[in-house]
């Protein structure tokens, strides 16, 4: 015999997806790895292992501690956001996605444990977190945002000074120059901090440089 009926488990794993879902609804509308799905699923693990940690706990007459079993979510959610988290050259992607499913495995144990306003309310505030403050921190790159961008070149003599120059006459310094070659083709990386309206218009004056080959954010 379960420790509570039947019904209510059922419940509980419904809105661990109903929950997964939102958030995953989120991710989705942005394009991020960890969508509905990935999301829906992982909320619903974290739920059903919980459960299965006070069903246990109950058959071995209460001696048996219910979160031995269901710490173990956190292990594994561990090794999902390690791999959720993408490290380039001159970015890291992917920490706000590790960050939500570790969220989403908590409130998926909270109702897993029959805390269901608790985790409906929690639901409610991440989607809210991930949609606002989203919002907001689009708002402020429009003002100041940081940009790396690789320009391919047709040679360097005199060009790199020239490309320093239009920089300098948007009022952009930038912190970082890396220059490569390979073969005869030079290619220039430049990481600068600026507004969205000098960014542009750097690239604007960039594209219009006649030895520039191309040019490519990273």
């Amino acid at each position: 015999m379960l420790a509570e009926p039947f019904a209510t488990y059922i419940i509980r794993m419904l809105i661990a997806l109903a929950i997964g879902g939102a958030i995953g609804l989120e991710r989705e509308f942005k394009g991020k790895p960890a969508g509905i799905r990935t999301n829906m699923l992982m909320c619903f693990g974290a739920c059903l292992i919980m459960i299965i940690s006070i069903e246990v706990a109950r058959m071995r007459g209460g001696t048996s501690d219910p979160g031995r079993i269901a710490a173990q979510v956190v292990t594994g959610i561990g090794f999902l956001g390690a791999g959720a988290i993408i490290r380039s050259r001159f970015h890291v992607a992917g920490l706000t996605t590790a960050a939500t499913i570790w969220v989403l495995s908590a409130l998926g144990l909270a109702v897993g444990a029959g805390y269901l306003l608790l985790a409906v309310v929690g639901g409610i505030l991440i989607t809210l977190t991930l949609t606002l403050i989203g919002y907001i921190e689009r708002m402020l790159t429009k003002h100041h945002g940081n940009y790396t961008v690789q320009i391919d070149l047709e040679s360097m003599e005199g060009n790199i000074g020239a490309i320093l120059d239009l920089f300098y006459g948007h009022g952009i310094s930038s912190t970082r120059l890396e220059i490569n070659r390979s073969g005869s083709n030079w290619t220039a990386i430049f990481e600068y901090s600026a507004s969205w309206q000098k960014h542009q218009a750097l690239i604007k004056g960039l594209s219009m440089h006649n030895s520039v080959k191309s040019i490519t954010e990273l």
